[in-house]
């Protein structure tokens, strides 16, 4: 079973395809060929079909999400992955794609069958490059251009659990005040690839990243740093189930699967991976992202993907804030002088935030230093003259003096 804390955490539009039965007309049930030819540009599906019930599925909730809050809608920032997903697509299929950047502190994209593409914070949190985020946006071209959603459904109907399937879709379609992703996710509880699919995804993805001019090792090591993350998670549970709070959920990363995709980068030019513009593009949400990821309360995770972040060098005001801020809610000992330690490093750097001020001030006054406390809160308040807790923080500076 899955926490409370994070029951979203297994979206995936693979999952909408169960949510099709709710939408198909019962005579549709019988034996249908799971030879799939791939998805061509521009082509949609005959109305008569069971694939065009996962198009109507996908459509809904697809309006649903358009208007949601948990959609990025920066401009900038959602053009620039768009015109990564294009790159990895091809400018026919491009044509066929709808980007939508989700407020979800998740490792995850995923493309749906009518064209929806979703790309989680997490993800972009996580990608250390443009080059990584290609390689996952062109494994799930992949599944997309495979249609491997239609095959998985129509061998579930095959295979005589179509009635369950559609039981449970129109239980759930009929829910009413249930979230897009909350639909989802319950849905593919039930569900994931097969091993075949996910070998043609690996294989494919690799080959249009490649093709479009992308560094080759970073494939594999976009599967490597996630597989890492998870081996430092607090949660026992999530170490034995390597990547369980990210789409490898439903994409089992193994020792073979990295292994094939360092052969077949090794046999290719090493190339330069994309870094500089990725940073630029991503550097406005990282505070941002990375509060969200402190939501889940992993600290094992958090601490050893900030530790990553920081060995880049990049936005170190940024990462020493947060990695205080991770001691200071993580409260095992020693983490109170960890969490000064960081926030004194923060404030060295010129982006470090208004509250590490305000923070280490706190810290400064639990330890007795008043004299420090002051400074740092009266710091905090010159950067940050519009701070909610201003009349707070001025009538402590009042009664010590300062």
């Amino acid at each position: 079973m899955h926490k409370k804390t994070d029951p979203i955490h297994y979206f995936s539009w693979r999952g909408v395809l169960l949510a099709g039965g709710a939408f198909l007309n019962l005579s549709l049930l019988g034996c249908a060929s799971t030879d799939i030819a791939p998805q061509e540009a521009a082509a949609k599906p005959d109305r008569s079909t069971d694939e065009a019930g996962l198009w109507y599925t996908t459509n809904k909730m697809e309006k649903d999400l358009k208007t949601s809050a948990i959609v990025e809608r920066d401009p900038a920032l959602n053009a620039y992955v768009r015109n990564v997903m294009c790159n990895v697509t091809g400018p026919d299929y491009c044509k066929d794609l709808r980007v939508y950047i989700v407020k979800q502190p998740y490792f995850n994209a995923s493309m749906a069958p009518n064209g929806m593409t979703q790309v989680w914070t997490g993800l972009l949190l996580r990608a250390e490059n443009e080059d990584q985020l290609a390689y996952v946006l062109g494994h799930e071209f992949a599944h997309y251009r495979q249609r491997h959603s239609l095959k998985q459904w129509r061998e579930a109907k095959n295979a005589s659990n179509a009635s369950l399937i559609f039981s449970f879709g129109t239980a759930i379609a009929g829910v009413p005040n249930v979230g897009v992703l909350g639909q989802i996710a319950a849905l593919t509880r039930l569900y994931g690839y097969s091993r075949d699919a996910e070998r043609e995804s690996d294989q494919l993805g690799f080959d249009f990243f490649t093709a479009a001019g992308y560094a080759p090792g970073e494939a594999a090591r976009s599967w490597q740093n996630l597989i890492a993350e998870a081996e430092h998670s607090s949660s026992r549970k999530k170490r034995k189930r390597v990547a369980r709070a990210s789409v490898f959920a439903t994409h089992p990363v193994t020792t073979e699967r990295v292994a094939t995709l360092e052969a077949r980068a090794a046999a290719l030019p090493a190339g330069t991976p994309k870094t500089e513009q990725y940073e630029q593009v991503t550097a406005p949400f990282l505070q941002q992202w990375l509060d969200e990821d402190l939501t889940l309360r992993d600290f094992g995770s958090s601490l050893y993907l900030t530790d990553q972040l920081i060995a880049r060098g990049r936005f170190l005001g940024v990462l020493y804030y947060h990695r205080g801020e991770i001691y200071r809610l993580r409260r095992e000992q020693g983490d109170l002088e960890r969490a000064r330690t960081d926030y004194q490093q923060a404030i060295s750097f010129d982006d470090a935030p208004a509250v590490t001020w305000r923070q280490l001030g706190e810290i400064l006054r639990k330890q007795g230093d008043e004299t420090g406390a002051a400074e740092a809160f009266t710091t905090y308040l010159d950067r940050a003259p519009d701070a909610p807790d201003r009349l707070l923080i001025q009538s402590y500076l009042e009664k010590t003096g300062a």
